[in-house]
């Protein structure tokens, strides 16, 4: 027998990905791009997250397919701009967009891609206080966002009890704002009250620093996907497996560090998750915790130094 839920999920999925297109083929710069493997090549993460838990607070469909695809374009944004700032290569097993088409016209599509966010927000039918409510969440995120690449192109390490601080006042910032925007939007269109909105922010922005960690641990140990080689070495990123290896941890204690601070923030997660409904606890646990989990050994690859 067909699982009718998910069906369901795939469906709405699909309309996702369809209604990100069809901007694209409607803005006469996006369209150049409409077969651009690079922008259709993630995980898709963040919509996913929006539809259910726009499903489990029961949002009209339009508004949730609104909320997940302006979340999309402000996710690929920041990666427009990451790529630029870094002088990546490659994304996703494809080349990035300036690599390809130019540094100018990269961050040119990437400012319009932050504009469109805007422009499907104020187009959810609502009243027009929770409409400026939403805008300013958007504005909210993307000055955090890039409050946070700021204070990452910044990063001066002083002493060694601030690593982790500093870091994941880092990753909060840059990650951890997009991450919380959309459930931000959906509970704010639910009617949440203020507790219930502060819990969601903490529980999705604590994900995103512990997806940061996962993500940091993939660029350590040379296995990240859809790139041939690591990066935030070779731009002096504020790695942290490199941080505490730099700062005179040993391996053992960077690797037990490093899990007790990843095992800290998803069991705030979840404890926060159980004053919510218990389908958003279900949904953490089958979506967001495989996500977000690292591997569970450590190794130091030869060919990385960790001193630099």
């Amino acid at each position: 027998m067909p699982d009718l839920a998910t069906d369901s999920r795939s469906s709405v999925l699909s309309r996702l990905e369809w209604r990100l297109r069809t901007i694209f083929s409607e803005d006469p710069i996006l369209c150049e791009f409409l077969d651009e493997p690079y922008f259709w090549s993630g995980q898709g993460i963040r919509g996913k997250l929006c539809l259910q838990v726009g499903k489990i607070y029961g949002l009209e469909e339009d508004a949730q397919l609104n909320i997940a695809a302006a979340t999309e374009f402000l996710h690929n944004a920041s990666l427009l701009h990451d790529d630029i700032i870094d002088e990546d290569t490659e994304r996703r097993g494809h080349p990035t967009i300036w690599k390809k088409y130019g540094k100018e016209k990269a961050l040119l599509l990437g400012d319009l891609m932050i504009a469109k966010s805007f422009y499907l927000v104020t187009q959810i039918k609502t009243d027009h206080e929770t409409l400026t409510r939403l805008t300013h969440e958007v504005s909210h995120a993307v000055s955090s966002a890039v409050r946070g690449a700021v204070r990452e192109l910044d990063f001066d390490l002083q002493q060694e009890s601030q690593v982790f601080h500093s870091y994941h006042q880092v990753c909060a910032d840059k990650t951890g704002a997009l991450f919380a925007l959309p459930v931000r939007c959906i509970g704010i269109l639910a009617k949440l009250s203020d507790n219930e909105l502060d819990h969601l922010t903490t529980i999705f922005t604590n994900l995103a620093v512990a997806y940061q960690m996962k993500d940091d641990q993939a660029d350590f140990l040379g296995s990240k996907i859809g790139r041939s080689q690591s990066s935030d070495i070779l731009n002096a990123r504020p790695n942290l497996f490199h941080l505490l290896l730099s700062s005179g941890l040993s391996e053992s204690d960077t690797s037990q560090f490093i899990f007790d601070q990843h095992h800290s923030l998803v069991s705030e997660a979840l404890s926060l998750s159980s004053t919510l409904p218990a389908d958003l606890k279900t949904m953490l646990k089958d979506l967001l915790l495989p996500f977000v989990g690292l591997n569970s050994k450590l190794s130091t690859p030869a060919k990385l130094s960790v001193t630099g």
